[in-house]
C-alpha cells in the first residue's frame, strides 16, 4: 500500500510538472523555458572519428555549404552549426503561410553513439514581398499564446500571428525536426 501511495504521488507530480512546462498543449520539448530538441542515437560499431566526420558532411550536404558549420571541436568530436529551413502551415482561407526557420544544431559524437541538440529556433516571416521580414522565437510565440507579455529588442511579443496561427506554426515544428533528424541519421549511418 505504501508503494502504491508513493507511485501515485510521483505520477501526480510528474503530470503537474508536465502541465507546468507545456502550457500550450503542443508537446514541445521545453528546457528552462526554451524549446530544445535533444536526442541520443546509438550506432553500434561506429568509431567516434567516423561519426565526427559524418556530422560535418551532413551540414555540407543539407545546407550546401561549409559555411553552415560555426564550430568544429575535433578533441570533443563536436560540430556546431546553423541552418535555415522552410516551414509552412495553413493560414486564413486555407492558404499556405511560408515561414523561414533558423536553428542551431549541435552534433556530439562518441564511439557507438551521437547526440543531436537543436535549439535557438527563430522564425522569419514576411507578409508581403515588399515588407521587411519580422523575426521572432518559438518562445515568443509560446509567450504570446499563454499571454505572458514581455519586452525585448523588437518590442512587446513581436509575433505577427494570432494565437491560432502561432499554434499551427509551432505544431509544424515537430515534423520539421523529425525530417532533420532523419536526414542526420541517414548521413551518420554511412561509412
Amino acid at each position: 500500500m505504501r508503494k502504491l501511495f508513493l507511485l501515485a504521488t510521483v505520477l501526480i507530480s510528474q503530470i503537474a510538472f508536465a502541465q507546468k512546462n507545456d502550457t500550450t498543449g503542443l508537446h514541445l520539448p521545453l528546457t528552462d523555458g526554451k524549446v530544445v530538441y535533444q536526442q541520443i542515437f546509438k550506432v553500434p560499431g561506429k568509431q567516434q572519428t567516423q561519426l565526427y566526420s559524418n556530422a560535418q558532411l551532413w551540414f555540407v550536404k543539407r545546407y550546401k555549404s561549409d559555411d553552415a558549420i560555426d564550430k568544429r571541436n575535433h578533441a570533443e568530436a563536436r560540430v556546431i552549426g546553423h541552418g535555415t529551413e522552410t516551414l509552412s502551415f495553413k493560414g486564413p482561407l486555407k492558404r499556405d503561410v511560408p515561414v523561414k526557420v533558423k536553428l542551431n544544431i549541435e552534433i556530439a559524437s562518441k564511439a557507438d553513439q551521437y547526440t543531436v541538440r537543436i535549439s535557438n529556433i527563430v522564425y522569419g516571416y514576411q507578409a508581403e514581398p515588399t515588407e521587411e521580414r519580422s523575426f521572432f522565437t518559438a518562445e515568443d510565440m509560446i509567450n504570446d499564446i499563454t499571454q505572458h507579455k514581455y519586452k525585448n529588442a523588437e518590442g512587446i511579443n513581436p509575433v505577427p500571428f494570432n494565437n491560432k496561427q502561432s499554434k499551427k506554426a509551432l505544431q509544424e515544428l515537430n515534423p520539421l525536426i523529425d525530417d532533420i533528424l532523419k536526414s542526420i541519421n541517414e548521413t551518420m549511418a554511412k561509412k
